[in-house]
C-alpha cells in the first residue's frame, strides 16, 4: 500500500493554490475507449486503485487523535462547510495493488473509473478509482449524509469487500482531504469522486428512463434503452462564477447568505444561465445580490467543485459603486472590509471563511496577501 509519504510543495500562483485544481497525473483520455482496457489495468501489477464510497475517499487507518472522527467535518446545512474539524494533515490515499480488487471490480454495481497514469514515475503507474457506493448498500440503506452510510453500512456483518474496506480505512470527504494531499492524490481524489457522484445520481437516462451502464472507462453511460439508440451519456457540469469585489480603498466585499451561519461570509458567487456570458453573470450577481455595479471584470481562475457538478469560475471585478443594498432573500447582509478591519473580525467577533479547499477562500487570501486562520 502506498503511504504517500511525500509532501506538496509550496504554492507559487493562485492556481496552484486552488487544491481541487492539481493534478500531476496525465488523464490518457485517448486510451479510454479501448475495449477491455479496464480489465487490462486490473491485471497489471503497476496499477493502483483508491476507493469511493458515497463520495467519501479511503484513507490509511490512523490512531490516536488522528482517527477517525477528526476525519469528519463538523455538521454545517450550508456548503462551503468549515474547517473546524479537519484534519490538519498530511494525508494520503489509501492505494491498493490491482490484484487487492480485482474480483470486487468485477461485481454487479462496482463502478471503475480510470483516472489516467503518472507517467513521471517509474514504472509509469496507471490509477483506477473503484466506487464501491452500491456494493456497500444494505437492501434498505438510508440516502442521506455520506457519512450517514459509512456508519450505517459499518453495521452489517456480512464479511464482503466493502464492508472490509469501510473498517479497514478511514473515509474522509474530499473538501477536508484535498488541503492536506499532495496535488497527484488531491487530483486523483478530485476526478474520482466527481465522476463517482455522476454515477450515483444518474443511474437512469434522462431520455427514456432506461438504466445506464458505464463507458469509455467509467467517464460515460451508455443507455440500455434500443430504442434510444444506445445513446452515449457524458457528465454534465454547471458552470458559476465566483468573484472578488473591491473598491477605490481597496477593500474586499463579503456577504452573508440567508442559508449560512450566523457569522459566515464569503464572496459573491452564482450560477450563470443559459445564454449567458461570464463576465455578465459576474456583474449581474453583484448587482442583485449586493446593490454594488460593477465596471472591470478580470478572470483569475478555475476549480472544478463536485458538490454536486460545478465548475467555478473564479475573477476580481472593481466596484464602480459602493453603496449596499442586499436583497433579503438569497442575502441577507454585506459588508466592506480593509485588511485590518477583517482580521479584527476574525479573531475578536468569530466571522467564519470558506473552507480551505474551496477558491473563495483562496480569493479573499489572494486579496489580503497572505493566509487567514
Amino acid at each position: 500500500m502506498d503511504t504517500g509519504e511525500m509532501v506538496p510543495a509550496a504554492p507559487t500562483t493562485f492556481m496552484d493554490r486552488l487544491l481541487l485544481a492539481q493534478t500531476t497525473v496525465d488523464y490518457d483520455v485517448a486510451r479510454r475507449g479501448e475495449e477491455g482496457l479496464v480489465e487490462r489495468l486490473l491485471e497489471d501489477a503497476a496499477t493502483r486503485v483508491m476507493l469511493v464510497n458515497h463520495g467519501l475517499v479511503a484513507v490509511p487507518k490512523r490512531s490516536g487523535a488522528d482517527a477517525p472522527g477528526a476525519l469528519v467535518c463538523a455538521d454545517d446545512p450550508a456548503a462551503p462547510r468549515p474547517d473546524a474539524a479537519a484534519p490538519t494533515g498530511p494525508l494520503a490515499l489509501a492505494l491498493l495493488s490491482a490484484e487487492a480488487v480485482r474480483e470486487e471490480a468485477r461485481r454487479p454495481g462496482c463502478i471503475a473509473i480510470y483516472l489516467g497514469v503518472d507517467r513521471t514515475a517509474e514504472p509509469k503507474t496507471p490509477y483506477i478509482a473503484l466506487d464501491i457506493t452500491r456494493a456497500a448498500e444494505g437492501p434498505a440503506a438510508p440516502r442521506s449524509e455520506a457519512r450517514a452510510h459509512v456508519d450505517a453500512d459499518l453495521g452489517r456483518s456480512d464479511g464482503s469487500f466493502a464492508v472490509r474496506a469501510l473498517r479497514d480505512f478511514d473515509w474522509i470527504e474530499l473538501r477536508s482531504f484535498a488541503p492536506c494531499a499532495t496535488p497527484r492524490d488531491a487530483g486523483l481524489a478530485t476526478s474520482a469522486v466527481s465522476v463517482a457522484m455522476w454515477h450515483a445520481h444518474q443511474r437512469f437516462c434522462p431520455s427514456c428512463g432506461a438504466p445506464v451502464r458505464p463507458a469509455l472507462a467509467g467517464w460515460a453511460q451508455v443507455c440500455t434503452g434500443e430504442a434510444d439508440g444506445r445513446r452515449l451519456l457524458f457528465p454534465r457540469i454547471e458552470p458559476a462564477i465566483i468573484t472578488a469585489i473591491v473598491d477605490d480603498r481597496d477593500r474586499i466585499l463579503l456577504q452573508h447568505n440567508t442559508a449560512w451561519r450566523p457569522r459566515f461570509y464569503s464572496v459573491s458567487a452564482g450560477f450563470v444561465e443559459t445564454g449567458e456570458s461570464l463576465e455578465h453573470a459576474v456583474r449581474r450577481e453583484a448587482e442583485e445580490e449586493t446593490g454594488v455595479v460593477l465596471d472591470t471584470v478580470s478572470y483569475l481562475g478555475s476549480q472544478p467543485w463536485p458538490f454536486p457538478a460545478s465548475l467555478m469560475l473564479g475573477f476580481t471585478a472593481h466596484a464602480a459603486t459602493t453603496a449596499i443594498a442586499v436583497d433579503h432573500d438569497e442575502v441577507s447582509d454585506a459588508r466592506w472590509f480593509t485588511r485590518d478591519e477583517l482580521a479584527r473580525a476574525i479573531e475578536r467577533d468569530g466571522l467564519e471563511l470558506p473552507g480551505r479547499a474551496s477558491i473563495a477562500r483562496h480569493l479573499i487570501e489572494h486579496w489580503y496577501g497572505a493566509q487567514l486562520g
